[in-house]
C-alpha cells in the first residue's frame, strides 16, 4: 500500500475534502535524489503545481500537504486526511470493497466541515496549551 500506487479516497465525512482529490508530488520526478524537503521557492512552485486546485496533497517519503481558506481550515484537513489514511489502510486490510464519499458527497459535506471548524480547532489549540505549559514551555 503506497501513496504512489493506491489513490487516497474520502471513507468518512470529516474528511470529505479528499474527495475532490489528492494528487501525489515526488519530488524525484523533477529534481532528483534530494533530502525530501522543500526548502527553496523553485521546489515550493513544483509542489503547488501538484496541488492544483485540490486542498491536499500526498508527498511521497515526506507525508502531505494541506491547505484552506485559514489556518485553522488548513490544520483540520491535515489531521482528517492522516485519520482517514488510516482509516482507508484499515479497511483495505479487512477486504471487502470501499465505497468512499463520491465528488458530490465531498463537495456537501465538506462545506459543513468548514462552516464547523471553530469546535476542533478550540480543542486542538486547548490540548496543546495543556501539553505546553505540562512541558514546561510558556505560552
Amino acid at each position: 500500500f503506497t501513496v504512489v500506487e493506491e489513490p487516497m479516497q474520502a471513507i468518512f465525512h470529516t474528511a470529505a475534502h479528499v474527495a475532490a482529490g489528492a494528487p501525489v508530488f515526488d519530488i524525484e520526478d523533477e529534481f532528483g535524489e534530494t533530502d525530501m524537503l522543500i526548502s527553496d521557492r523553485v521546489k515550493g512552485a513544483a509542489l503547488a503545481r501538484s496541488l492544483g486546485d485540490k486542498s491536499i496533497c500526498l508527498m511521497r517519503g515526506h507525508g502531505s500537504v494541506a491547505v484552506g481558506p485559514s489556518l485553522q481550515h488548513a490544520v483540520m484537513r491535515a489531521v482528517y486526511t492522516e485519520v482517514n489514511a488510516k482509516l482507508q489502510l484499515n479497511a483495505k486490510l479487512l477486504g471487502g470493497r470501499l465505497k468512499p464519499l463520491s465528488a458530490r458527497e465531498g463537495a456537501l459535506a465538506d462545506a459543513v466541515n468548514l462552516a464547523g471548524v471553530g469546535r476542533p480547532w478550540e480543542l486542538w489549540k486547548t490540548q496543546t496549551l495543556r501539553a505546553m505549559r505540562a512541558e514546561g514551555l510558556s505560552v
